[in-house]
């Protein structure tokens, strides 16, 4: 969804399809009035941009019952949670509380936010660190450093703009690759039970032959776009086994084996690539789910010691 527009109900109406909220809006100049709005929902993953020009706009917020984080792109925002008010700037950014009503004031400033169920993070936090699914909880707003918060800043832009791209294309196992980068970079910056509830601890001895299965299953799919649990599932074990596994026979996780099966196929298909047929290596990667054109060249020169372009000009 795209909008751009002067017209104050027009904007609370697409806002209020993505937060349940009351809005009030003034301004002093029509003149001013500037506000436009981006928003895409991909399967578990949504995107947002919004910028309101020219108004003052206060919400009285419903819970979301869903993750939603967001990073202040230019202007002020205060939140008011439980009381608390929360206070950001320019590249400062939030997790909004799942369960609680909140107010805020976001007039005149631009953000971009990002938003994923609750248990996709809880099902990933699981596979990688043993908490229970049911007992994740996310106990903050703010992110639990300087350090996280810049990463924050830099990894929530660059996801609200993949995701608001107008036009721009989201093959499977690239949405699958943004959906887990925003739930692991959640994780890692709000406080939340992963950090501080005692680790289960790891399955016992997991025989090589479960690692062989799994492999194998990843490398006869690897165009889907899998999870730790889908594969766990498919060598007969549990998902934080799995991660066991991998570790201590490979020194990897599964998902980076799987990245370097699709790494592996991206390869394939530049060397098979003739004259004419309009391969690039731009949306080749895109398709096998590498974001970012930067990492994946550095990638690719270290495994087969050239850059993707050579390959498919070979």
């Amino acid at each position: 969804m795209e909008i751009r527009t002067r017209d104050r109900d027009v904007i609370a109406d697409a806002l209020n399809r993505i937060v349940t909220h009351r809005a009030r809006i003034t301004f002093t100049d029509p003149a001013e009035v500037d506000l436009s709005m981006r928003s895409r929902e991909d399967g578990e993953l949504g995107g947002l941009r919004v910028r309101l020009g020219g108004v003052g706009y206060s919400a009285a917020s419903e819970p979301v019952g869903y993750l939603l984080a967001g990073i202040v792109e230019s202007g002020e925002i205060t939140v008011r949670v439980r009381g608390r008010d929360i206070q950001l700037g320019p590249e400062d950014g939030m997790l909004f509380p799942v369960s609680h009503p909140f107010v805020g004031e976001y007039g005149r400033s631009a953000m971009g936010a990002v938003s994923l169920p609750l248990p996709y993070a809880a099902d990933l936090a699981e596979a990688e660190t043993g908490l229970p699914a049911a007992d994740l909880r996310f106990e903050g707003a703010l992110p639990v450093s300087e350090a996280m918060r810049r990463y924050w800043a830099g990894t929530a832009a660059y996801l609200s703009r993949q995701l608001t791209t107008p036009g721009l294309d989201l093959p499977p196992l690239l949405a699958e690759h943004l959906r887990r980068l925003g739930a692991v970079t959640m994780l890692s910056v709000f406080p939340n039970t992963t950090m501080t509830a005692a680790r289960t601890p790891a399955d016992g001895r997991v025989a090589p032959a479960v690692v062989r299965r799994a492999k194998a299953f990843m490398e006869e799919n690897p165009e889907r776009p899998l999870t730790v649990a889908e594969v766990a599932a498919a060598a007969g074990v549990g998902a934080r086994g799995l991660q066991v596994a991998f570790r201590r026979h490979l020194g990897i996780t599964p998902m980076e084996y799987l990245r370097r099966v699709r790494l592996e196929r991206v390869h394939r298909e530049l060397r098979a690539a003739g004259p004419g047929d309009g391969v690039t290596v731009r949306e080749t990667a895109r398709r096998w789910g590498f974001a970012n054109p930067g990492r994946f060249a550095a990638e690719y020169r270290a495994v087969y010691g050239q850059p993707p372009s050579r390959t498919l000009r070979v």
